[in-house]
């Protein structure tokens, strides 16, 4: 019979590894490795650090050992891999450095293992591990730390998969071992590479790094316990302490919250980067990133704000956190976040230029866009005419972003989209008292810019329908087509690999992926679209409905941050100054596509407000309530019996309102009557039949009306509805000869005609016949129905009022 092979017979010698791997020893075959891994206890595991103030280099830390330590010690795995990875040198410790993911993954599934066989994972983590591990693992990740800061410049790939192996490894410490000793090391790596910051070339290179590891460490399963979210704002000497693994999540969040003051909650202060280690560490960093200023970090914005939003996501998604109380406590650590986005304001995507048409439909938003255009009939002009005093012109702290005065965005629109859903996150979710409180202190400045950043949310998350989601799907197909087109290219061989070398070089950019991987064995340059292009119709729909409910969400997130704002500001000097931007906002998202349920609640809040301050609308701004009629009456026409039924309350309430303060609702009436006449021409929705049973609603309401039935309102108001009535009726008409333009003009001219007794419609049909000469290039007779509207407005200024500036009459014309 063939015996074993001789080199299987490993004697039972024992071996004493070195401390210093580097040193030079003599070759040994394979199988006197084997029996030196297999038979060896290796070295006396009694070393330590005899500086427990260990430096970074580990220059000045001395080994000592203790003399009467014994060889036959059993030394454990990851004290071992500590110990030999610190005391390393030259070719031993670049190896270990290119391949540290593994290592670290090493000494963890050790460190588990070990903790696991000695039953020590109920112990309290201080006492898990003895204090010379506890050293080498701080000299260890302050000797890496240094590595990644000095070396970056010239390993840049090494150094990027070394920064994230190490936030990985430090990620999961923080299941292994006391917190606030992880927390020192996180510390420490911020203060190396912080130091390197000032004088690096790179700068950008560098934030991207630490981006990167702040968003590896703060993918942990507990961050939201870490980050201590009901401990009050009184910070300790040193990071957050350790917390018990055998506390229970319920009993944190148990906690009183004790206020100490609400202004170092919504500002990254000292207290607060303290209390809330982890999310302080991220959120200064998207402020850094966010910072207009900020030199070469422009195109870390994806990045950044990808990395909060994917935490709020994993928190909204997370069944420990469905109780409103813990979702309050949660947003308390991301307050911060809501003057972050407010000082970006000036930096987001511009989602109101496409709508802007379409929102400013009243005449004197129309005159605020085109100042120029001539066939405009001012709002002070048309009170005039009615008989209804002028109002006095007051400045308005309010302004909306127009297209000109917004300075060139720095967001993309994705990125801006992002934001702005991370915004409203934490708005939705936060303690009304305490936004209440916040806002209380705010300036009118910094009240105005919450309010134009409630504007830009109605807008971005409009509902857009599905023939745009088609169009941005097929934008998405054309995207991939170009990068395979260049990924031929590259493969033809029409591109050579040095032009190609420097394109990427020249395009590289650390945006990276948001997937938490911790290593990869390839990296492409060109990855298939992971979305498929070519959507079944199953799937438009289905991604129309998350796009609805969303528009939804945010629009009634904006409804609620409305009714704080209004709450707060209606004791204090700055009502005046605020309401009406209030009720800007209120409107322009009524004047969207916004679904029954939000509409509901809109109408509700309008009539309240409304209600509350009536002087905002009948005494001070005529543009207000022009804005107001014009979107009423088109939810009047509304095919949703709901909708009808709320905005036919609504338009009678006002009028109500109106008749109340001065016995009669001229304006209302005038601004009514001049919505319907330009609404019926520029809607494309417009339903007669739905329009006439909202009109007979609001007649129901002023007969059924019990404490006005002995007043002239009851018949005020039906004389504006038979108004209404006619112009519909006339509105019939013109359908009828839609394909014959000579005709339409001829029965525009007799309808114009007909309302002898109603200058304000008078000038609403000279306007739209002047609109639709200008449509056929007819520019004479346009002209012609301009002089006679300003003919018209010159015989009623004349006779309200004779002033040697104006013309006498209309005489001044012929």
């Amino acid at each position: 019979a063939t015996g074993r092979p001789s080199s299987l017979h490993l004697s039972r010698s024992k071996s004493i590894s070195n401390s210093n791997p580097d040193l030079a020893s003599t070759p040994v075959s394979p199988d006197e490795e084997v029996q030196r891994i297999i038979g060896s206890k290796g070295i006396d595991r009694s070393h330590s650090w005899v500086n427990s103030d260990y430096a970074p280099g580990g220059s000045r830390s001395v080994l000592r050992r203790n003399p009467n330590s014994s060889c036959e010690l059993k030394q454990l795995l990851h004290e071992e891999l500590a110990l030999q990875w610190v005391v390393s040198t030259s070719t031993v410790r670049e190896a270990a450095l290119h391949q540290a993911w593994f290592f670290f993954q090493l000494m963890t599934k050790s460190m588990a293992h070990h903790l696991f066989l000695t039953s020590k994972l109920e112990a309290p983590r201080r006492q898990r591990f003895p204090d010379r591990f506890i050293d080498d693992i701080a000299a260890l990740v302050c000797a890496i730390s240094a590595d990644i800061a000095s070396r970056y410049h010239k390993d840049v790939e090494l150094m990027e998969r070394l920064n994230n192996s190490l936030a990985f490894f430090l990620n999961d410490l923080l299941s292994l071992m006391d917190r606030g000793f992880v927390f020192n090391l996180i510390r420490s790596y911020y203060k190396q590479i912080s130091n390197k910051l000032h004088t690096a070339q790179n700068i950008s290179s560098m934030n991207a790094l630490r981006m990167d590891f702040i968003r590896i460490v703060c993918s942990h399963e507990h961050y939201v316990i870490l980050n201590l979210p009901c401990s009050t704002l009184s910070p300790p000497a040193s990071p957050s302490p350790s917390t018990s693994s055998t506390t229970s999540q319920s009993s944190a969040f148990s906690s009183m919250v004790q206020d100490l003051g609400v202004a170092t909650m919504f500002e990254i202060s000292v207290p607060f980067r303290h209390q809330h280690f982890l999310s302080g560490l991220l959120l200064t960093e998207l402020s850094l990133i966010l910072d207009p200023e900020g030199e070469g970090v422009f195109f870390l914005h994806k990045k950044a704000i990808s990395a909060v939003h994917s935490l709020l996501c994993s928190h909204d998604a997370d069944l420990r956190y469905r109780d409103l109380q813990v979702r309050a406590s949660i947003a308390k650590l991301y307050l911060p976040l809501i003057p972050i986005v407010m000082e970006t304001l000036h930096q987001l995507h511009d989602f109101c230029d496409s709508s802007l048409a379409r929102v400013r439909l009243s005449s004197a938003l129309i005159e605020e866009i085109d100042p120029d255009s001539g066939n405009v009939i001012s709002q002070s002009v048309a009170m005039a005419i009615a008989g209804s005093p002028m109002a006095h012109a007051k400045a308005n702290t309010f302004v909306l972003p127009s297209v000109a005065a917004r300075q060139s965005s720095s967001l993309s629109a994705e990125c801006s989209r992002t934001l702005l859903v991370c915004f409203l996150w934490v708005l939705k979710n936060a303690d009304a008292s305490l936004l209440e409180r916040w806002v209380s202190d705010l300036s009118v400045l910094q009240i105005n810019r919450l309010l134009d950043l409630l504007h830009l949310c109605v807008s971005c998350f409009e509902y857009k329908g599905r023939k745009t989601l088609e169009r941005i799907n097929s934008l998405t197909f054309k995207k991939s087509q170009d990068m395979k087109a260049r990924l031929e290219e590259a493969i033809l061989g029409t591109v050579g690999a040095r032009q190609e070398m420097v394109r990427r070089c020249r395009e590289r950019s650390p945006y990276g992926t948001q997937e938490n991987v911790r290593w990869r064995k390839n990296v492409t340059h060109w990855k298939q679209n992971t979305d498929r292009v070519d959507k079944s119709k199953a799937e438009m729909e289905q991604e129309s409905v998350v796009d609805g409910n969303l528009a939804t969400e945010a629009s009634l997130i904006v409804l609620d941050t409305l009714e704080i704002i209004v709450k707060t500001v209606v004791a204090s000097e700055l009502k005046e100054s605020v309401l009406g931007g209030v009720l800007r906002v209120l409107l322009h998202s009524m004047a969207g596509n916004q679904s029954a349920l939000f509409l509901q609640h809109c109408f509700t809040t309008q009539r309240a407000l409304v209600f509350k301050f009536p002087e905002m609308l009948f005494e001070e701004d005529t543009e207000l309530c022009a804005d107001l009629c014009l979107r009423l009456l088109r939810h009047c026409s509304s095919s949703v019996s709901p909708v009808r039924s709320h905005a036919s309350a609504s338009l009678y309430l006002l009028m109500r309102q109106n008749f109340e303060i001065g016995n009669n609702f001229a304006r209302v009436k005038m601004q009514v009557t001049m919505s319907l006449s330009s609404l019926v021409g520029t809607s494309q929705n417009f339903n007669e039949e739905h329009l006439r049973r909202s009109l007979k609603t609001i007649l129901t309401y002023a007969e059924e009306d019990l404490e006005l039935r002995d007043t002239p309102f009851p018949e005020q108001v039906q004389d504006l509805v038979f108004n209404l009535h006619m112009i519909l009726t006339d509105t019939v008409k013109m359908k009828e000869h839609q394909q014959d333009p000579e005709m339409l003009i001829d029965l525009m001219y007799r309808i114009a005609k007909g309302y002898q007794n109603s200058p304000d419609l008078r000038l609403t049909w000279l306007q739209n016949m002047a609109g639709k000469h200008s449509e056929r290039g007819n520019h004479a007779e346009a002209a012609h129905c301009l002089v006679h509207s300003a003919a018209l407005v010159a015989e009623y200024l004349n006779m309200l009022e004779d002033c040697r500036y104006l013309p006498i009459g209309c005489v001044t014309f012929q």
